[in-house]
């Protein structure tokens, strides 16, 4: 299977991607891959939710709501998580409450690019990584920006239940 078969099964899957503080390099990596799945992300009904600063038509409450909503997804976190939960809200609610609520139902937890993986290079400003911010096992990518083939070579794992 190419990349690009991977990718296409990877966006027909239940996925929520999250962006925290975070330059989006692990979004723009994907987005250029120029694979036609991603269209379907995009433009058609998808079971592949994202929730970033490159979405503006898809980043409302509403979305937050079905974004909230979901059972039975694969998480992924771009960006670093903020010691001081005032710095990034999502909505109503700070990235640090969605992050929580998320991971509690989410059956796996994956961490893109060295902001998520450690806090990266703003870690020194009071950010840490995911894994960290949650106490709990995570799969991680690192990276700046991480490979987006090894991103999606990890959720693909996930979704196979290989383990972090």
């Amino acid at each position: 299977m190419d990349y690009c078969e991977v990718l296409e099964k990877v966006l027909k899957s239940n996925v929520v991607w999250i962006e925290a503080q975070s330059c989006s390099g692990e979004s723009v990596s994907i987005l250029k891959s120029g694979c036609k799945a991603l269209d379907e992300m995009f433009f058609q009904s998808s079971p592949f939710k994202i929730f970033s600063l490159m979405c503006a038509e898809k980043s409302g409450l509403e979305y937050l709501k079905d974004v909230l909503s979901q059972e039975d997804f694969i998480l992924v976190i771009e960006g670093a998580i903020p010691k001081d939960e005032r710095l990034c809200y999502v909505g109503d609610m700070t990235c640090n409450e969605l992050i929580m609520r998320l991971s509690q139902k989410a059956k796996a937890i994956i961490a893109v690019g060295s902001c998520a993986v450690n806090g990266g290079i703003i870690r020194e400003l009071g950010y840490m990584g995911v894994r960290e911010f949650l106490g709990k096992p995570v799969y991680e990518v690192p990276g700046c920006p991480a490979s987006d083939k090894m991103m999606i070579a990890m959720i693909y794992q996930a979704l196979a239940g290989g383990k972090p």
